[in-house]
């Protein structure tokens, strides 16, 4: 019995660190593309990007988040560690990238 509980608290926590991935890469995502625009800032992006991670994925502490803008292309990472609800087996660590080509003018 005892081993069916913890398998079964395995296969809640891996699912649970998929959902937590699946919001940080739509939020990294989202972030990306604003940044592709022209006149943004990307400090200013990274620090949204941030907030935005440790606002939505609960259990997500030491999150790094990074916006970096060239001629070409906008790149926005977000690492952190998940601590999954309920008894901790192994915290996760997620990281996520997204890079968009810019959007200049004609």
């Amino acid at each position: 019995m005892a081993s069916v509980f913890l398998l079964l608290m395995l296969l809640v926590q891996m699912s649970l660190a998929m959902s937590a991935r699946s919001i940080a890469d739509a939020a990294v995502a989202a972030s990306a593309r604003r940044a592709a625009v022209e006149d943004v800032d990307p400090a200013t992006e990274a620090e949204s990007l941030l907030a935005e991670v440790a606002s939505a994925v609960p259990g997500a502490i030491a999150v790094v988040a990074d916006v970096t803008v060239d001629a070409r292309r906008a790149v926005a990472e977000a690492r952190f560690t998940w601590v999954p609800p309920g008894p901790i087996l192994v915290p996760f660590s997620i990281g996520t990238r997204a890079e968009v080509p810019r959007a200049t003018p004609p």
